[in-house]
């Protein structure tokens, strides 16, 4: 597992997906959990605060064919 992901803001227009990077998240010393570390907040949208974490730009471009990262199953 990735020991840093990327926090970010997703955005819709004219059907595509525009991404604001927000801050990062570090996996704990312990292993158990993530601390976030935000530089920004994102708008709400419907009350809520979405904020999405994925691999770095850089690890996702060099990682296998097919690989997912911890957060990819999040519909953006």
């Amino acid at each position: 597992m990735a020991n840093r992901l990327d926090a970010l803001s997703v955005r819709e227009s004219n059907g595509k997906s525009y991404f604001t990077r927000l801050g990062v998240a570090f996996e704990s010393k312990d292993g158990t959990g993530w601390n976030l570390l935000l530089d920004a907040m994102p708008a709400p949208v419907e009350g809520q605060f979405k904020i999405l974490l994925r691999l770095p730009q850089d690890d996702r471009q060099n990682a296998p064919k097919g690989a997912r990262g911890p957060m990819d199953d999040i519909p953006y």
